[in-house]
């Protein structure tokens, strides 16, 4: 790797404001500087070999609006987004781009943000770019902790949201699930612990993915719990989909008392107070974790893709399937 000198790159960087932030012509920048074209071309390579600049190709968002409508009805949530693909991009890449827009159209200064987990809110936090918001703060709506390897955790998600940014992130060093609920309420006495929780009740805005049985690191969370198989086949039936470890049925009522007791987080009423919670989920596996959670009064924004817009349609109004 070649090591400039300080002279160097402060060339490079002039070079590369001058030409993508004042929109320069290079002959324009080679005369501001003092130089040929020629070496203003090089320094604009070396830019971004170096990783100065990111350019990115970025599709417009595109909105089903019809479909939007339809489930905003069907659904009850304030508000729906039905996000279409283009063909060169993945699904959850354009759910991710619309949430990421949503989230930072919401903010203002001083603001809470507390997320889950997941790879919708992975790929959402990724589109997230810095803002020119002051005072505002990451946290986590439950333990981070767990032997769940198939999503990023709510930690991770939390850091990259905090430093896209330019947030504090404060994480919630627990873990998710516990034995029982002796210990989680053992836990809760840590002043911590406790700090984190009174935060996450607090904050503003809470982004959030949707889980449903079908879905591998919904059920990898659901096995944590000490639970004998006969109450596991008693209560798995009903399991509609979950968010934060918090599972619920079809209704969105919460699916077990014992299996609440054991979790070190919000619960469904405490999330469904915050004053906005934005939702996402992509995948036609997730219409009953969506339809749950659209029941529980929780969710005020909720942003899909066209196959799980389809399925909950199919799911809800089978007539209408035809004009979706």
């Amino acid at each position: 790797m070649t090591i400039l000198k300080q002279r160097e790159t402060e060339l490079i960087l002039r070079a590369a404001r001058l030409y993508y932030e004042e929109h320069q012509s290079q002959d324009q920048v080679a005369s501001l500087m003092g130089t040929s074209r020629s070496n203003i071309s090089r320094m604009l390579s070396d830019a971004k070999r170096l990783g100065y600049v990111e350019i990115r190709v970025v599709a417009p968002i595109t909105r089903n609006e019809a479909l939007s409508s339809q489930l905003q009805n069907l659904l009850g949530v304030k508000e729906v987004q039905v996000i279409t693909t283009d063909k060169n991009e993945l699904t959850f890449s354009a759910v991710g781009r619309a949430a990421a827009t949503t989230l930072v159209n919401s903010l203002s200064n001083n603001q809470t943000i507390a997320i889950s987990w997941g790879r919708g809110l992975e790929a959402t936090v990724i589109n997230v770019r810095n803002e020119s918001f002051s005072g505002l703060k990451v946290t986590q709506l439950m333990g981070s902790l767990s032997s769940v390897t198939t999503s990023a955790s709510a930690e991770e998600v939390g850091r990259r949201l905090a430093k896209n940014l330019n947030a504090q992130f404060i994480p919630f060093l627990a873990p998710v699930v516990v034995s029982n609920s002796k210990t989680r309420d053992s836990m809760l006495e840590e002043e911590s612990i406790a700090k984190t929780l009174k935060i996450a009740r607090s904050a503003d805005i809470a982004l959030i993915g949707i889980g449903s049985r079908t879905s591998s690191s919904s059920e990898m969370v659901f096995s944590e719990f000490k639970l004998s198989k006969a109450e596991k086949d008693a209560i798995y039936d009903r399991y509609a989909g979950d968010v934060a470890a918090r599972f619920y049925d079809i209704k969105g009522q919460a699916l077990n008392s014992k299996m609440d007791k054991c979790v070190l987080g919000l619960t469904l009423e405490e999330m469904s107070a915050i004053p906005k919670v934005i939702a996402v989920a992509s995948g036609g596996e997730k219409v009953q974790g969506v339809i749950g959670a659209a029941r529980s009064g929780m969710i005020d924004t909720l942003i899909v893709d066209l196959v799980c817009a389809n399925s909950i349609i199919k799911s809800l109004a089978p007539s209408a399937v035809k004009s979706a």
